[in-house]
C-alpha cells in the first residue's frame, strides 16, 4: 500500500470522524451512519464514501471505506489508529490524541459543549461576545502552547447551535472556515447533516470539502456485523 495514499485517506477519514461519536451520557450506546465526502482542489474533485460505526462501551470507532478504495479504519478513545486493507492483508498503525474517538464534534454535542466546541478543554479562553442579526458571535484566544498555530477562533451560533467557525493563524490570517447546517433532530441527539469546510493554503490555493451524513441509526436500530470486526492476526504491518 502506498504510504502517501494511506496518510491522505487517514486525514480525510479523520475529518469524517470529527462528526461521529456517542456516549451513554445521552442514552446513545451505539450509532451507525453513512458519510459522503466531496473535495475540490486545483480544479480536481475527489469523492470518498464510507460507513461509520461507533459503540460507547469500548469507545471503538470503525470506518469502512468503499470508495475510492476498500479499507477499514479503526480508532479508539486512546488515539490508537489502525488502517486495514483487505486486498493485500496489510495494516498501517499510528497513535496520537488527535485520532481519539472522543475528539470529535458530536462528543461535544452530547456533553453540552456546543457553546465552545471543545475549545475551552483545549485551553482557549473566551475574549469577546457579540449579538448580531439574531446570531451569537464569540471570539476565543488560544493558550500559549497553541499560539504558533492560532491567533484566535471565531464561533457563530444560531438558536444555540454552531453554524460557523473561523480559524485565524498566528499572523491574523483567516486560514479555515467551517459551516454547519441542515440540522436534523433525532430522539437522543441533534446533528448537522452537512459540513462544508474551506481550507486556504499558503500558495493562494484552497481545498473545499463537503461532508454529507445520512442513514443515521442508533441503539437497537444500529445493527451490523461491522461492530464486531477484528483485524486478522496475520495482517502484514507496513510503515
Amino acid at each position: 500500500m502506498n504510504r502517501k495514499t494511506l496518510i491522505t485517506l487517514t486525514a480525510i477519514a479523520f475529518m469524517g470522524a470529527l462528526f461521529l461519536s456517542a456516549h451513554s451520557f445521552s442514552g446513545v450506546d451505539r450509532i451507525m451512519l453513512r458519510m459522503k465526502s466531496q473535495s475540490l482542489q486545483g480544479g480536481k474533485a475527489a469523492t470518498l464514501e464510507a460507513e461509520l460505526y461507533y459503540q460507547s462501551l469500548d469507545g471503538k470507532m470503525i470506518t469502512v471505506f468503499q470508495e475510492p478504495e476498500h479499507q477499514v479504519m479503526i480508532t479508539n478513545r486512546d488515539g490508537e489508529l489502525s488502517i486495514y486493507r483487505p486486498s493485500d492483508n496489510s495494516l498501517y498503525r499510528r497513535q496520537s490524541i488527535e485520532y481519539s474517538s472522543e475528539n470529535n464534534l458530536v462528543y461535544f454535542f452530547l456533553h453540552g459543549k456546543t457553546h465552545d466546541l471543545g475549545l475551552r478543554d483545549m485551553g482557549f479562553t473566551q475574549s469577546g461576545t457579540d449579538f448580531r442579526d439574531g446570531l451569537l458571535i464569540t471570539e476565543w484566544m488560544p493558550p500559549a502552547s497553541l499560539g504558533h498555530l492560532f491567533s484566535r477562533i471565531e464561533l457563530v451560533h444560531e438558536d444555540y447551535m454552531p453554524v460557523y467557525a473561523g480559524y485565524y493563524d498566528a499572523g491574523q490570517k483567516l486560514v479555515k472556515k467551517v459551516y454547519y447546517d441542515n440540522y436534523e433532530v433525532f430522539p437522543q441527539i441533534i446533528l448537522p447533516m452537512t459540513i462544508t469546510e474551506f481550507n486556504y493554503l499558503p500558495g493562494g490555493d484552497s481545498i473545499i470539502s463537503r461532508v454529507r451524513l445520512s442513514e443515521v441509526h442508533m441503539n437497537r436500530q444500529a445493527v451490523s456485523p461491522w461492530f464486531e470486526f477484528e483485524i486478522p492476526e496475520d495482517a502484514k504491518i507496513i510503515d
